[in-house]
Parts: structure tokens; sequence; C-alpha cells
């Protein structure tokens, strides 16, 4: 069935990017949109806190008018502190004290960019399910889970993350694994380990490196820790027979095996042995730089990890999407929704994204040496550090 709409503008995805440009377009007021969200609005995103920085996630946030609302969640001080451990269990420095990168979690930043968007421009549950070009007019067509299709957009955003079925419209090329994964489990207020969590992490985060695994696990906006194990392993990790990850006690004794996590300090494998689970693989993955380079294709577009997904280990991965919002929304407002726009943005997307996927793929070397954290201490004292540098550009 056709569902025609006079709509200009479509954004397929409605994580931190998508809801960021719907925000920012309802504030300028100048297009109509609609944004399609395949969860339902009363699911919390998935993934731990984020860190907004002024010139990008920060900057979004202003630009749709909802940074007031933003400051009831925000979390400053303390909660931006990340102490920096090695294997043996030794505290060697903390860093982060008295940055503007306040800390908010990931529920807390959908409410407060869904303050700027009416409730009617979200179709919450509205799963697009395909996307392919009308060969008579052009047009981008979605096709709904429902069978339906939407149709007469003069442009269409894929803000769909990772998997996005938007970008075979703009590029053939595909997100590449990493070779390294995190598996992550929780600790919460009522565990009796907490009280030792609480001592070593405190308020902020805690990064733990050495034989080639790590560990960053960080206080969320409730209290309860989030833990996230580092390690090699396959891409099919969950099905490849290494481990049945649904069995907890056995997913915690092959993770303190000898040659991952067994030779860490007792209060380090403790923080492995006493989370609370569940334990959920987080398989990383990242856009080939080289690809980053497409011609502007009418009509659509990515921004956010459809765009240019990234590994975490800069933390610059939100920052850079949100920063796509701003720049295709200014863009579009500069010049209309045309192919000339598009064209401007992306220019400008293209070496920003490239920069943090290429500072990202570097940190995470370091990050699994054997001998880290030595390498990642030699660059946080160079005064060019790779992390946390999303403004610079």
């Amino acid at each position: 069935m056709s569902n025609p709409n006079s709509n200009k503008i479509a954004i397929v995805g409605g994580g931190p990017a998508g809801l960021a440009l719907a925000a920012i377009l309802e504030r300028q007021g100048t297009f109509d949109y609609i944004l399609y969200e395949s969860s339902t609005e009363d699911v919390p995103p998935r993934g731990g806190c984020l860190d907004l920085h002024p010139g990008s996630g920060q900057r979004a946030l202003r630009e749709a008018g909802v940074f007031e609302e933003f400051k009831k969640y925000g979390r400053y001080g303390d909660a931006t502190i990340h102490r920096l451990f090695n294997h043996k269990g030794e505290n060697l420095f903390d860093f982060g004290e008295g940055r503007d990168a306040p800390e908010i979690d990931r529920w807390a930043l959908r409410k407060t960019l869904l303050s700027g968007i009416p409730k009617e421009k979200v179709k919450w549950g509205v799963a697009v399910v395909e996307t392919e070009r009308d060969p008579a007019n052009g047009e981008i067509v979605l096709t709904l889970a429902n069978g339906e299709t939407a149709r007469g957009f003069k442009l269409v955003v894929g803000a769909d993350g990772t998997w996005s079925r938007v970008r075979h419209l703009v590029t053939d090329a595909k997100p590449a694994y990493s070779g390294n994964l995190f598996i992550t489990t929780k600790i919460f207020p009522n565990n009796p380990f907490y009280p030792k969590m609480k001592e070593v992490c405190r308020m902020g985060s805690m990064v733990v490196m050495g034989n080639g695994v790590h560990m960053f696990n960080s206080r969320q906006g409730d209290g309860h820790y989030r833990v996230d194990v580092g390690i090699p392993g396959p891409e099919n990790f969950a099905t490849s027979g290494l481990v049945d990850v649904a069995d907890w006690d056995a997913l915690k004794k092959y993770l303190l095996q000898p040659d991952l996590f067994g030779a860490y300090a007792p209060k380090m494998q403790d923080i492995i042995k006493n989370s609370d689970g569940p334990f959920r693989p987080w398989i990383m993955y990242y856009f080939p730089t080289d690809r980053l380079n497409w011609k502007t294709v009418p009509g659509v577009t990515l921004i956010g990890d459809a765009a240019h997904v990234t590994t975490p280990f800069v933390g610059d991965g939100v920052n850079c999407a949100m920063r796509d919002s701003c720049i295709l929304a200014g863009k579009l407002k500069e010049m209309g929704v045309n192919d000339e726009a598009v064209a401007a943005y992306e220019k400008e997307m293209f070496p920003f994204a490239i920069d943090v996927i290429t500072r990202s793929l570097q940190s995470q070397k370091m990050f699994f040496e054997k001998e880290a954290p030595r390498a990642f201490i030699e660059v946080m004292s160079s005064g060019k550090p790779l992390i946390g540098t999303t403004d610079h550009i």
C-alpha cells in the first residue's frame, strides 16, 4: 500500500544523530520532516553514558534549543574524571578533571532531544526495512515493517546506525570488524561488591590496561556501574563455540583465563567475578576511511553511525554524529533541500569522520597492547592526546 505524504525530509533512525537533526530542524522552522524509529519510546536505548563536547554534542543541543533541559541531566565535576590503572591494580593517574564534557545517560539524552520535537513528528515502533529508488520518477521509497510504503520526500536521511538500510543507496561500502569486542555487564547498588566498586571507580570512569586486554568501567546516572571488558575474539564470538555467553559462570571463567584477565590483580578480577549480568557481546566495527569519499547521490544522505561508525576508543562517536546533524541542518537552511546542500554537508563531514575513525583505531591498538598502558601514557603526555578532541577541526 502506497502512503504518499508531503513531508520534505524523512529521517530514518531515532538515535542521537536523528533526534538532534529533527530537533534542530524543528527550531529552524523552515522544513517539514518526519522521523521513523524501529524501537518504541518506552524501550531505553542500549549503551553506556556519553560525554558531550562543546563544539559538537553540546552545540547540537544549543542549536536545538534544549540545552536548559540538558542541564537537568548532565553530570559535571567528578563524573568527568577518568582513573587509569595498570593490570597490577596500580592507579597511575587520573585525567579529565574540570573538562567541559558532562556525562549524560542515553535515555536522558533522548528525553532532552524529544523535548524539542512535537510528538506527532516521531513515528515510534515503525521500522524501515528496505529502501529503494523508484526507476519511474527517481523518488526514494521506504518500505515499512507493516508492509506499507512511504514516499514523496525531497530528502531521506539515513540515521539508522551501523547496519543502515539506507546506506546502500549511497555506497556499497560496509563496516569492517575491528578484531576486538567488549563483554558488557553491570554492578548494581544492591550488590555486596558495590562499595568496593565505588571506592575504585568513584563517580566517573576507570580504565584498566595490560596483558592485551582491558576494562572500561563507568558510573551511570542511576548509580549502577557499567562494566565493559575488552578482549580480542572472532566476529561471531557469541556463536563461535568458545564459550556459552548465556552461561554467566562459564563466561566469567573464560574471561579469567591466564591469557586474558587471569594475569590481573585480584581486585580487578573481582570486578568480573562479582558482576551482576547480563553479559552481552558488543562487537566493534568501523567504517573504512578510504570509502568516505562517495559522490553525492540525489535525494539521500547519511549521518552518524550510518555514515561513519567508529570504535569507541576516543569517546567521540556520538559527538561526531551530533555534529553531523548541526552541519546538515545548517547547509539545508542556507541552501535549501537540494543536492548542493547535501554535497556541502558531505564535503565537511568526510574529513572530520576520517579523523575520528583514524584516531580511534590508533587508540584501540594502545588499549590492547601487551605492554599497555605504556604507549597510552606517552601519547597522553605528548600534548597531542588522541582522546576527546572532536572539536579541533
